[in-house]
Formats: structure tokens, C-alpha cells, sequence
């Protein structure tokens, strides 16, 4: 339950608090007082969008603080989920800086915004003056029927099945594609890999053949070159090896008078042994020397197989073929696995839309269950509400072909009205009026509201399009209602505020050149004051302060009169 509210620097709020008292609580004022700003710090305190135009002009922040006592289990056990204390009251304070950064604490631990909004439906349920309209969108009377029959876990349970549904069926139709375009892409595959296959690259080939190339086409200058380094080196008389030869030898003669020589003949030695082989090195290169001109056109058409296959497989030689050859096998392996795949996710999607199915069928009994009660329970409190005469039923829409499954399951809803003896039900979306939106929808919150444990109603202005002996109606249900569950309404008409168990007045005033508003609770001799000020302006005519002690008067009749609770 809401106990209070402290708003300061926002918007033409200065500084203010306002406490509140279970049951009926009433705020009134004129248009632009205020009221619709305290209902936006509730929403800011709860988690709401932050605008940094709200904070006040020439202040550094502003703040917002709600205190909540008898917190709902189910807002405990979130509380502890987040890892944030748990007491008997529960205080929300959030802080918006004119730089546009937001801070949140809950019992003065700081916290995210999210654990603000996902404690909000916990503590607080917002019926705004314009939701009665809703009731014209044939989507909403599904919701509606689910919300008083309570079954709001089961159509949770039904969106997270038939999500599962859609996520096999995605999965099992990306399949089928791919597999398609696999089938399509067989055949070329199949051709690439025979075409490997012939061809049997070798890693390392295109280099190699690329420089025996070389070596063929310049054979003739290679064997010049070569033969007179391997003639002046080697072969010929007077060649670097037998003049070595002769060094040597003189080494010997020289070595036997002095054994220091020893080291430098050894050394040559060694020099003249690798001349020696490297002599023959170059005349085996020089034998090698083939200039065949069939062995270079088989060099050419090979070369130019591998590189037709580089630049078909668009990569950089020849050694990557093997890579490509290897991913070809493996694609056209998935190909031949796709059957058993494609077999395995439609069994997956046969049992994610047999389990959807099963909930949903679960789901129509409930709400044609809850259907039948919300039939009777509603006309209950349409009588009490003004009319008297009014028919009621909940319609599902039948499908010979049967209804697709959806992520709320099979059932379209619709509300018929009759509000007049005699008259046939047709369809309350176009039958109904304003003022017949505003009190059903009423209607339906009241039933709806035993499944928000310990949450404070608000009502916005949801009189519009009442008055009368109708809005005597409404302020006696929302009086009614306020001995169940505190509720809170935001209205212009005296008739309803009459009945409150607690009267708050917002208004604003200007000081010092700047507009504030402020909220104060009326004591019982100025109630009549502010019910005369609704029912004739500013200036409080006798007959206008008459009419209003009328109004009090008769409210406090009307509630010894209905002391059942609706």
C-alpha cells in the first residue's frame, strides 16, 4: 500500500508530500494543477521514462521518493532476487540531474531502473482515462477475460511454448532451405570434384613445374653459362682445382721444414674437396640440361589446368585445391547426412507444436470456464453500476477449418452488450457508448483486481464520459473497492470525490514569479469547499455549497445503504 509520496524539483513542483490512507483516496484540482505531474513521479519512481526537461528550471536535480508499506510477497521475493534488503516498508527513491543522468535506490541501496519496473505491477496498477477505448479493439477483450479469470501465468507459459514452436519451425525451414540449395548446387559440386580428382594437384607442383619452365626455356644460355664455370672450375687444363692441386703440394714440401704450414694445407685441403664436388655438381646439372620441346608443352598445358582450377575456386595457387577439394567431400557428405537432419527437426517442431497445441486446448477450457463466471460476476456489478437491464456474454470465435495457433493460443474473444431490455446483444465494441466503455471497463478492473496481491489501484480520470446518477454509481464501486484494496482517482467530478475516505486537493499558485503546485489532504469542514469549487468554479455561490453538503451527506446514506462489499 502506498503511505507516501515526496516530490521535489520537478517540473512546477518545488517541494511537496502528500500521505496517503488505505481505502478510497481522492485527488482533485483544476485542470493543470498537477495531478496528472504527481501520477508522472509515481511512474519516475517506479522506473518510468526520465526526462531531463522535467527536472525544475535553475535546480541541479530532481527527486522523486514513494514509501510503500505491507509489501506484497511477490515483490519480497524479487527484492531478494536482486540481492537488495527486504523489511516490512519499502522505500523508492529516484533522482533525475539536469545532466540527464538518473540514479535509483530501493531501501537506500542503489539499484537499476529495471528492478524499479519490474516491482512496479507489484505495487501500483495505472488504469489511465482513456483505456476504457480499448474495449473497442476486439485484441483486448482476450486480455481482458484472461486478466479477471487470473490466467495471466497460463497465457506466460502458452507464449514461451509457442515460441519454441517458432524457433523450430525457423530452424527446420532454414534447413529445407539450405538443403534445397544444396540439391540445386549438387550436380556443379559433383563436376568440381571429378574435375579435382583428374587433375590430382600436388601441393608444392605449381612452383616446381614453374621452374623446370624456366630452366626448358633458357637451356641452351644455362648450358653455356654453367659449362664455362664448370670448365674454369673443374674440367679444363689449368682449372681452379688443379691449380689448387700444385698449391698444395708445395704446402707439403713446405710443411716437412716448418709443421705451423700444417694448419693452412688442411685448410685447403678442405677447400679444394668441396671445389671438387661442386665441379661435379655443375657437370651433372649440365647433362640434366634437356631444351625437350615436349616435356615444356606438357609443363604449359599442366600449369595451365591448375591455373584454370585457382581462379575457378578463386584461390591463391594451386596448394590451396587441396583445401578445396577436401571442403567439396564434406559438402556433398552434408548433402547426403540432410535427410536424417531434416527428419530430426521436423520430429523437433512435431513436438514443440504438440506441446503448444496441448497447452492451448488447456487454455480454451479455462477461459470458457472463466468465460461462463465472468458473465455472471460482471452483470453483478453492471447493476450496481447503472445498468440494471444490461446482457453480458463472451463469444469465442469458431473456425470450421480451426483457429491457427498463436502465441496466446487458439481463442479469439468478444464481448456482446445489450444494455436494454429487449434488445438483441450485438457486438459492445460498436454498440456501446462512452460512458458504457468507462463504467464495463470499470467493471472489469474491479474483478481483475484479486489477481494484483497488494497493489495500489489507481484510477485516471476513468469517469470520462459519466455523470449523473452514473457517476454516483462509480464513486460508490471505488468506495466499495477501497474497503478490499486501497485506490487512488484522479478526478473532475464531485459526485465520485463525495465518496472518498480521503480528499486531497492539488493546486498551484505563483510566488516570487515562479508557478508551484502544491497537494494538501482537506479536513472534513473543507471537503464541501472543494466539492462547491467542482460544482460552480471559483467563486462559491450558497446553492453551490449547499449542493455539495448535499453530495457528502448523501454519499455517507449511500454507504450505510451498500455495506456488501461488490
Amino acid at each position: 500500500m502506498l503511505r507516501a509520496l515526496r516530490v521535489a524539483d520537478l517540473a512546477i513542483i518545488d517541494e511537496l508530500e502528500i500521505v496517503f490512507e488505505p481505502g478510497f483516496n481522492v485527488l482533485t484540482g483544476e485542470t493543470g494543477a498537477g495531478k496528472s505531474m504527481l501520477l508522472q513521479a509515481l511512474d519516475l519512481t517506479l522506473g518510468g521514462r526520465a526526462e531531463v526537461d522535467l527536472v525544475r528550471a535553475g535546480a541541479t536535480e530532481a527527486v522523486v521518493e514513494a514509501l510503500f508499506d505491507e509489501v506484497p510477497p511477490a515483490a519480497r521475493e524479487m527484492l531478494e532476487a536482486a540481492g537488495l534488503e527486504s523489511a516490512d516498508e519499502l522505500v523508492l527513491r529516484r533522482v533525475l540531474s539536469a545532466a540527464g543522468r538518473t540514479r535509483a535506490y530501493v531501501n537506500g541501496q542503489l539499484a537499476a531502473a529495471p528492478v524499479l519496473r519490474d516491482l512496479a505491477p507489484h505495487l501500483l496498477r495505472v488504469y489511465g482515462q482513456d483505456e476504457h477505448q480499448a474495449l473497442r479493439r476486439l485484441e483486448s477483450h482476450r486480455e481482458l477475460l484472461d486478466a479477471a479469470a487470473g490466467l495471466g501465468n497460463g497465457v506466460a507459459e502458452m507464449r514461451r511454448r509457442y515460441a519454441r514452436l517458432v524457433a523450430a519451425r525457423h530452424a527446420l525451414a532454414e534447413r529445407e532451405r539450405l538443403h534445397h540449395e544444396a540439391r540445386e548446387r549438387e550436380m556443379l559440386r559433383r563436376g568440381q570434384l571429378e574435375e579435382l580428382d583428374r587433375a590430382r594437384p600436388v601441393p608444392g607442383e605449381q612452383a616446381m613445374l614453374a621452374a623446370e619452365r624456366q630452366r626448358l626455356m633458357h637451356a641452351e644460355k644455362l648450358a653455356a653459362l654453367v659449362g664455362a664455370a664448370e670448365r674454369g672450375l673443374y674440367s679444363d687444363d689449368g682449372a681452379a682445382v688443379d691449380a689448387l692441386g700444385r698449391a698444395l703440394s708445395a704446402l707439403r714440401e713446405a710443411e716437412r721444414l716448418d709443421p705451423a704450414v700444417g694448419a693452412i694445407r688442411s685448410e685447403l685441403e678442405g677447400i679444394r674437396a668441396e671445389l671438387e664436388d661442386a665441379g661435379g655438381q655443375l657437370g651433372r646439372y649440365l647433362r640434366s640440361l634437356d631444351p625437350d620441346p615436349n616435356r615444356l608443352a606438357q609443363i604449359d598445358e599442366r600449369l595451365a589446368v591448375l591455373a584454370r582450377l585457382v581462379r575457378q575456386h578463386g584461390v591463391a595457387d594451386s596448394d590451396a585445391l587441396v583445401g578445396v577439394r577436401a571442403a567439396l567431400v564434406a559438402e556433398l557428405a552434408q548433402v547426403a547426412n540432410a535427410e536424417d537432419l531434416l527428419a530430426s527437426l521436423q520430429a523437433e517442431a512435431d513436438a514443440a507444436e504438440q506441446e503448444a497445441s496441448a497447452w492451448a486446448k488447456g487454455l480454451a477450457v479455462e477461459r470458457r470456464k472463466a468465460a461462463t463466471a465472468l458473465q455472471r460476476a460482471l452483470l453483478g456489478e453492471l447493476r450496481q453500476l447503472a445498468l440494471e437491464g444490461a446482457r453480458f456474454e463472451v463469444r469465442f470465435e469458431e473456425h470450421p477449418g480451426g483457429r491457427a495457433l498463436g502465441p496466446t493460443g487458439w481463442d479469439a474473444v468478444e464481448f456482446w452488450l445489450s444494455t436494454n431490455p429487449g434488445e438483441e446483444l450485438r457486438p459492445l465494441a460498436r454498440v456501446a457508448s462512452g460512458g458504457e466503455l468507462s463504467r464495463i471497463m470499470l467493471a472489469l478492473k474491479v474483478l481483475s483486481a484479486g489477481g494484483d496481491e497488494g497493489a495500489t489501484l489507481i484510477f485516471d480520470e476513468v469517469d470520462a464520459g459519466v455523470g449523473g446518477a452514473v457517476a454516483e454509481a462509480v464513486g460508490r464501486k471505488l468506495r466499495q473497492l477501497g474497503r478490499r484494496r486501497q485506490v487512488l482517482c484522479v478526478t473532475h467530478l464531485p459526485v465520485i470525490a463525495a465518496f472518498a475516505d480521503q480528499h486531497i486537493v492539488v493546486a498551484k499558485h505563483v510566488a516570487h514569479g515562479r508557478t508551484r503546485s502544491t497537494a494538501r489532504a482537506l479536513g472534513p469542514s473543507e471537503r464541501a469547499a472543494e466539492l462547491a469549487r467542482m460544482l460552480g468554479g471559483m467563486r462559491i455561490t450558497p446553492e453551490a455549497r449547499q449542493h455539495a453538503e448535499e453530495l457528502l451527506q448523501s454519499a455517507v446514506r449511500s454507504d450505510r445503504g451498500h455495506t456488501g462489499v461488490a
